[in-house]
């Protein structure tokens, strides 16, 4: 028995897609990390708790969309572009305030923004965009 990728080569994840999801992973795997040590420093008792299950279920939905988009549904390739384009831009003045406070964690931050732009480039360019085409 032949598996759908021997018989069309063309249904087998590009390298682009690949890489982009392990770009997504990498800035979801390190956003969770620095929200929880955030949540960590700043609340305590019930807030605390209360901070990090938030934390965890927007963290738990960008890992989701990323699972979605590494079996090749469009609509979340789609919706992270939106997340990403309408995101970033609101993100930058964050960005400059979190320099201004701490060094390292403002660097983290931008760092995460740029692992997630990458990322997100490599899901729309080269081979991406027709094999999401045909895996609807």
């Amino acid at each position: 028995m032949t598996s759908i990728t021997e018989e069309d080569p063309s249904l087998e994840r590009p390298k682009r897609v690949t890489a982009g999801v392990q770009f997504l992973l990498a800035s979801l795997a390190l956003g969770t990390l620095t929200a929880a040590v955030h949540v960590f420093r700043n609340a305590a008792g019930t807030s605390m708790v209360l901070a990090l299950l938030i934390v965890l279920a927007f963290f738990g939905l960008g890992f989701l969309l990323v699972w979605r988009i590494a079996v090749g549904k469009n609509w979340a390739r789609i919706v992270l572009l939106v997340l990403i384009v309408v995101g970033t831009p609101l993100a930058v003045p964050g960005y400059f305030a979190s320099l201004k406070q701490n060094m390292v964690s403002g660097s983290l931050s931008i760092f995460i923004s740029l692992l997630q732009l990458i990322g997100t480039f490599l899901l729309f360019t080269g081979k991406s965009n027709p094999w999401f085409r045909k895996r609807k």
